[in-house]
């Protein structure tokens, strides 16, 4: 017997499918559509969630539901997330489940500290992690490797396995200390030999590594994460716009500055 929240995804992916939502547009709310519908507001979520899966939709914070296909794109268990802020990032924490593997400190060496942009011998938390679909029965979306600087290693330690969200969010919420910038980077390689079992993938599956280095106020890095996606399970979705300097000539970056430990 299919569930409640699984009859209203399919109701709505006929009404996508049917132009009632025509793409590009963004739907009705939830508190709209489960007036509408005859439903909670938490059985239209848990189908708008699974829409999203597909790729039909993306969800973003204060600018609502849009349709981004008429179709399906992916099978149960793959995500689709449109980035574009640094709420966005956080609600892609708040809307999969992170099943922690392992937390260890590690001295960073050579290449790790040109990742942590840290001296060579600085010690760091790591906490390795799973994250999966709350909804779909399958595989895991990613592996996961967040590191953080020295000085909040003890409070994340301590409240990280009973936090829902981001480890960023966590360290805001506990230390006051936010998130101003995330620097990501997107990288196409092959699923490491020792993540094949637990990403439950083929020995040479492809995969998307995404590194991220969140920067405070002062440009400090103060968590970089690594992850890794198989290839048929998440995509990213985001718009680029034209934007044009008064001169005609864009500012270089500057790199982020150290963290003291």
């Amino acid at each position: 017997m299919r569930t409640r929240w699984a009859i209203v995804a399919k109701l709505l992916a006929q009404r996508i499918a049917g132009g009632e939502y025509p793409l590009g547009t963004v739907m009705p709310n939830e508190v709209d559509l489960a007036e509408q519908l005859g439903v909670s507001r938490s059985t239209v979520r848990a189908a708008l969630g699974e829409l999203q899966q597909a790729g039909m939709i993306s969800r973003r914070r204060n600018a609502g539901t849009r349709v981004e296909s008429v179709q399906p794109l992916r099978g149960p268990g793959s995500y689709n997330q449109n980035l574009a802020t640094l709420e966005d990032v956080a609600q892609y924490g708040a809307q999969t489940n992170r099943q922690v593997q392992e937390i260890a400190t590690e001295v960073a060496d050579a290449k790790l500290s040109a990742l942590l942009d840290c001296p060579p011998g600085q010690s760091w938390l790591r906490v390795s992690s799973l994250r999966s679909s709350p909804i779909a029965s399958s595989p895991p979306l990613c592996w996961t490797d967040v590191y953080v600087a020295p000085m909040f290693a003890p409070i994340v330690r301590e409240r990280v396995a009973d936090y829902p969200g981001l480890i960023s969010t966590l360290i805001e919420d506990f230390a006051g200390h936010p998130t101003a910038e995330i620097h990501q980077t997107i990288t196409a390689i092959g699923v490491p030999k020792r993540l094949v079992d637990p990403l439950q993938v083929k020995p040479g599956a492809h995969a998307l590594e995404i590194t991220r280095r969140y920067l405070d106020a002062r440009d400090r890095v103060f968590i970089v994460s690594r992850s890794i996606h198989p290839a048929d399970r998440f995509s990213y979705d985001s718009r680029l716009k034209r934007q044009s300097a008064p001169s005609g000539v864009y500012a270089p970056s500057v790199p982020p500055k150290r963290l003291a430990g």
